[in-house]
């Protein structure tokens, strides 16, 4: 009966047992592991309420399907599977339900859960590196207009990745070498000026005289 009301419970989402309470899944979402670099899968957890245990009509059909009883037949099999749980539990024994957790009563006759997680064979941690995209284009928003961004990653070497696995991306920077040039082409300019001019202190400004010339007479004198 355990594991058909666990199929039951999977299936359904929520199993109420008349006279114990109600069984309800819980989704738990997937977990990142920073420090393994995995993604842990989706799990559920069982929680308990035993103020509703009034079990839907579904309950006993589902029963009823799966052992080949008559509907009655199947109401009467829950309701003494519930009857034989709670005797237990007044008695302190403790039930253990495979993959839903332990049932337990406290001394004032409450009954709590401690609910174990579900995980399926078929969802398995993920590994979660960081992928570094070489010469990708992004569309950006910029402003109120949408733009089509290039960014080019230098190429990763080895020496890039660290022991934790993760990948880091050195980018190399050359403003420098122009830095470098255009200063490299001043201070040759300045050196032929000092090589014609002299290298004193007045081959820093102009030396060339300009000439005056007078204006022509734009009217006749009188003799």
């Amino acid at each position: 009966m355990f594991y058909i009301l666990h199929q039951y419970l999977i299936q359904h989402k929520s199993l109420s047992l008349p006279g114990l309470g109600t069984l309800e899944l819980q989704n738990i979402p997937a977990i990142s592991n920073f420090s393994d670099h995995m993604i842990e899968p989706p799990m559920q957890k069982t929680i308990f309420d035993d103020m509703h245990d009034a079990p839907d009509k579904d309950l006993f059909q589902y029963v009823a399907s799966r052992l080949h009883l008559e509907e009655w037949e199947a109401i009467k099999r829950v309701n003494d599977f519930s009857y034989e749980l709670k005797n237990k539990l007044k008695e302190g024994d403790e039930i253990v339900w495979d993959k839903v957790g332990i049932l337990r009563s406290d001394l004032s006759g409450s009954i709590t859960l401690e609910a174990r997680t579900i995980t399926y064979d078929f969802m398995e941690s993920v590994p979660a590196k960081r992928i570094v995209r070489i010469n990708a284009n992004h569309t950006i928003l910029r402003g109120d207009t949408e733009v089509s961004g290039s960014f080019t990653q230098q190429q990763v070497t080895n020496d890039d990745t660290d022991p934790s696995g993760e990948v880091h991306v050195a980018q190399k920077k050359r403003w420098w070498i122009w830095a470098c040039a255009l200063g490299g082409v001043a201070l040759l300019l300045l050196f032929l000026h000092f090589y014609k001019t002299g290298f004193t202190l007045n081959g820093l400004h102009n030396t060339q005289k300009t000439t005056v010339k007078e204006a022509p007479a734009t009217y006749l004198q009188s003799e």
